[in-house]
């Protein structure tokens, strides 16, 4: 079935990072366990090796027993929409906000779609389930653009 198919497609993408081969060439790789350490902007964790092929990831911080690791899962330019893109998810959090007010600057266009529904509907819309996964992310990606718009010219 096409929507299987597409489903297993966008899990494998999201879960795989590309990383630095002997040769120079970016190799996209599949690294088990690797996509349970979830994102957290501004971590102390930080995974290294991405271009010398020797990943691991490396505690910037003293780690209590029984705490959960997270990891950024880029820098401090990395935008929703590259999140979105790239792993699947959308960070809720106001740190997200200058990244995504410059992906609106650099992209003026999308301003003006921001404006087919409001943040109230939008919230609405979530609160109210019955979205598909993907829908869910459209409408988060949505709210948050709006939020980083709304926080600019305020």
């Amino acid at each position: 079935e096409q929507a299987t198919l597409l489903w297993a497609q966008w899990v494998v993408l999201s879960r795989v990072l590309t990383v630095a081969g002997p040769d120079g060439r970016g190799h996209k790789l599949l690294i088990p366990f690797l996509d349970l350490f979830n994102h957290e902007r501004g971590s102390a964790h930080v995974l290294t090796g991405r271009s010398d092929g020797l990943l691991k990831v490396v505690a910037g911080a003293p780690i209590a027993e029984g705490e959960q690791v997270c990891i950024s899962y880029g820098d401090e330019s990395t935008s929703n929409a590259d999140l979105l893109d790239q792993y699947g998810f959308v960070d809720l959090s106001p740190a997200m906000l200058a990244p995504d007010q410059e992906l609106l600057r650099r992209h003026p266009e999308a301003v003006a779609a921001l404006g087919a529904s409001s943040v109230a509907e939008d919230e609405a819309l979530l609160e109210g389930g019955g979205l598909s996964p993907q829908a869910r992310l459209a409408v988060q990606l949505r709210l948050q653009l709006k939020r980083a718009r709304d926080s600019a010219t305020s």
